[in-house]
């Protein structure tokens, strides 16, 4: 429990009706400032590549570390040449999206300080969706829990799991989105993550890595 510090951060979100370019900069901002003071390598996660794009513009130049950016037409060597140019860093920050190839297949043990988790990435509704939360609520009654909360929690906590790969890893959890704040959301993270909620995160982070 020592060697991992979690929090959610419910100052921002990107929740479809409330998402504006203001919103992009806190969001945007928050991270720099919280990556910037990790003594190490971090990972950014985004629902999609269109929020990436529009947060990660401000993030690249807002920050001091060296910044990697998956792109959507990169292939399988082109990731893996990124992931390998950027893990001989100490003091860089990969951008990635929450169903991509570093959302949730990478193992870097020693190589990542820090993580956010940046929104909920919720699926676009469509047939399959529909057909998914129909099926699901008229066997279990939670429709809407299983087939659409659940896939996205899911992908979230894979995201997490890229931070602390072996048990002598050491690091920090961010979940930046005031829904993970919802009982109905938090009670789905594991117990012994013993996931904080506050606005004090800059001086939690500072104390885990004795700054």
């Amino acid at each position: 429990k020592e060697n991992m510090l979690a929090m959610v951060v419910p100052k921002t979100t990107t929740k479809y009706t409330s998402r504006s370019p203001e919103q992009y900069l806190n969001i945007s901002k928050i991270c720099a400032e919280i990556i910037d003071i990790v003594p190490g390598n971090a990972a950014i996660f985004f629902p999609s590549y269109s929020l990436k794009r529009d947060i990660g513009s401000t993030l690249s130049t807002g920050c001091r570390k060296t910044v990697f950016d998956e792109q959507p037409k990169m292939n399988k060597e082109d990731k893996q040449e990124m992931l390998d140019r950027f893990c001989k860093y100490n003091n860089a920050v990969l951008l990635g999206v929450a169903a991509g190839s570093f959302g949730e297949g990478i193992d870097l043990p020693g190589i990542l300080k820090c993580v956010i988790v940046v929104g909920l990435p919720l699926g676009r509704p469509d047939l399959e969706s529909d057909a998914l939360i129909k099926y699901y609520d008229k066997k279990f009654g939670k429709g809407q829990e299983y087939g659409y909360v659940m896939p996205a929690l899911t992908k979230t906590m894979q995201n997490a799991g890229r931070c602390i790969r072996s048990e002598t890893d050491r690091g920090i959890l961010i979940f930046l989105d005031e829904r993970y704040t919802r009982p109905d959301y938090f009670r789905c993270f594991p117990s012994h993550w013993n996931l904080k909620i506050g606005l004090d995160y800059m001086n939690r982070i500072k104390d885990f890595f004795g700054k």
